[in-house]
């Protein structure tokens, strides 16, 4: 090759390499089919090698990438036990759409998919009960009760305690103990039955929590060989007056209590830790300045060692609550847990303008076989009315254990949970550059749907953090470990990042600080166009993704620079 045609090849290089990797480009996006359910609860069938997740109002949908979603609608079958008997006491009462958030699981004893589902009635007066199928997709016949809720309320006969299964747990009564005869205020000390969650602890014992708001969320030891509620075991009698923590019949109380806002708890156990979330809130979109129950909703976590608790989160306060508390929205005087996110706007390239994010919760999350840990949730958006669709974020550990959400959808990304702590996904010298910082705070007025919106910052080379927020940022080099630290020290990981739906990729972080606040960011723009041009020896055969990591030969569709060159996989 000539020196002047030389010449003509690197600067067409330069020329390709500052165009392709710093000027917006126009990607093939990810085909992301979308299905409304309710209450999402996630469960993997091994044989089909497909994800479900059941929801409310009998609606279900299946996929086998967490992208492309099918729904179907299982069909569920009383004639062995009919529980509308107990939720319809009070008349006018039709058990559909009271049908509400199944929790599904294989039950390894009896070699059959258990559902566990509540049945709401209207004055407390409900139940969760099992249902069982050999096929995940159903049909589902109904067993029978685990645990009823709102006995003896009032004189209405058809809530007599005679109807439930007290006696069985703790003997003949001549009539319905004291502690138990509170009226119209059951709210005020015991558990809603409903929102069950049902997980298998690393011993092999089968658990199941439930409630929502009114005494808070419990917990009860089931039967492995039945799926029903274990006989055999007992729960002492703790606490006094509202503030009972456990008791024979309803189990261990685990959090909230005191009508504290928070429903829908889900545990799974990951890399030695059972992690609890809790939904905090009303599940409406919000807007409505007469009711602070309209709206808000919003995913808490908290952590233990043991299934049962005691349940704590990043300040090591209890999840249970000893009085009242507002523990959500503008006139919050609690804010315990740790918020994972909240309401969020003008991010990225879809959850922008009616399309942001508002009132995410009523979620599952699943340490799945391929090694990743999958958050999924129910999200409302900011003018759309009560439309929902359910989304998937994929979920790490920090240097200190906790979750921490990947800021955008997840788009079939290939980081794995272990890579964390083992891999330095992103090199130090392709961080410097420009980003979008979002802060979930707590105390967002979802009675005007406030949301958080970003503020663009600099991650300079020097470590430091200027722009909108300003601070400094390190590494640990070999690891995916970030700490980023504004007003406080936010401990996080460090990944690439598709900004759904397109392929374009980011270099992305999430972190949270010790007070449960979590801060999301995603880089713009490099900090220089050009860092080095290679001869055409040196750049034989090598591939960056478009936030400028070098990689392996990629084995994902996307759009990557190979020798100098955008190529597009499919």
């Amino acid at each position: 090759m000539s020196d002047n045609n030389r010449e003509k090849n690197v600067v067409m290089k330069v020329l390709l390499f500052y165009l392709f990797t710093f000027l917006p480009l126009t990607a093939f996006g990810y085909d992301l089919k979308r299905v409304s359910v309710h209450d999402p609860s996630v469960v993997w069938d091994p044989s089909s090698k497909t994800y479900y997740i059941f929801g409310s109002h009998r609606a279900a949908a299946k996929t086998t990438d967490l992208m492309n979603w099918t729904a179907f609608a299982p069909t569920y079958d009383y004639s062995a036990y009919n529980p509308s008997a107990w939720s319809g006491a009070y008349g006018n009462y039709s058990i559909d759409g009271n049908q509400w958030a199944p929790d599904v699981i294989w039950n390894k004893a009896m070699k059959k998919w258990c559902m566990y589902l509540s049945i709401n009635g209207p004055t407390w007066n409900s139940s969760i009960v099992l249902l069982t199928a050999d096929d995940i997709e159903g049909p589902y016949l109904c067993q029978g009760p685990v645990v009823f809720s709102g006995f003896n309320v009032t004189s209405t006969a058809g809530v007599s305690y005679k109807h439930t299964d007290l006696e069985k747990v703790i003997g003949t009564q001549a009539s319905l103990p004291e502690r138990y005869n509170v009226g119209n205020k059951w709210g005020e000390r015991w558990p809603h039955c409903i929102d069950p969650c049902v997980f298998y602890d690393e011993e092999g014992k089968l658990w199941m929590s439930y409630g929502s708001w009114s005494g808070g969320i419990w917990m009860l030891e089931l039967d492995e060989n039945t799926g029903l509620r274990d006989y055999q075991v007992s729960y002492p009698e703790q606490g006094s007056g509202n503030g009972v923590t456990s008791d024979p019949y309803f189990g261990k109380k685990i959090a909230g209590g005191y009508y504290v806002s928070g429903e829908a708890s889900y545990i799974e156990y990951i890399n030695g830790w059972y992690f609890l979330f809790v939904t905090y809130g009303g599940l409406a979109a919000g807007g409505d300045k007469n009711d602070y129950n309209n709206g808000g909703y919003q995913m808490r976590v908290f952590r233990s060692k043991k299934p049962d608790g005691p349940y704590v989160d990043a300040r090591d306060t209890d999840a249970i609550f000893k009085s009242f508390k507002i523990d959500f929205g503008p006139n919050a005087n609690d804010n315990r847990g740790v918020n994972i996110f909240g309401a969020y706007s003008e991010w990225g390239n879809q959850a922008k303008g009616n399309y942001g994010e508002r009132s995410q919760g009523h979620n599952s999350i699943i340490a799945a076989e391929d090694g990743r840990t999958y958050l999924v949730y129910h999200t409302r958006f900011q003018n759309r009315g009560e439309e929902h669709q359910v989304r998937v974020h994929q979920v790490f550990q920090n240097e200190d254990g906790w979750l921490v959400a990947a800021p955008f959808e997840y788009t079939g990304e290939q980081v794995v949970s272990a890579d964390i702590a083992t891999t330095q996904q992103i090199t130090i010298d392709h961080i410097p550059g420009t980003y979008q910082l979002l802060i979930h705070p707590f105390k967002l007025d979802h009675t005007k749907k406030e949301v958080a919106k970003p503020v663009e910052i600099e991650l300079h080379a020097d470590g430091t953090i200027t722009g909108g927020s300003t601070g400094s940022w390190t590494v640990q080099e070999g690891t995916s470990y970030i700490t980023i630290t504004l007003d406080l020290e936010y401990k996080g990981v460090m990944i690439e990042q598709t900004l759904e739906p397109t392929d374009d990729k980011t270099i992305a972080f999430t972190a949270l600080n010790r007070n449960g606040v979590t801060v999301w960011g995603y880089q713009t723009s490099p900090a220089t166009a050009i860092r080095e041009v290679k001869s055409d020896e040196a750049i034989s055969d090598t591939w960056y993704t478009l936030s400028g990591q070098r990689i392996s030969r990629p084995t994902t569709k996307g759009i990557y620079i190979h020798n100098g060159r955008k190529v597009i996989l499919r």
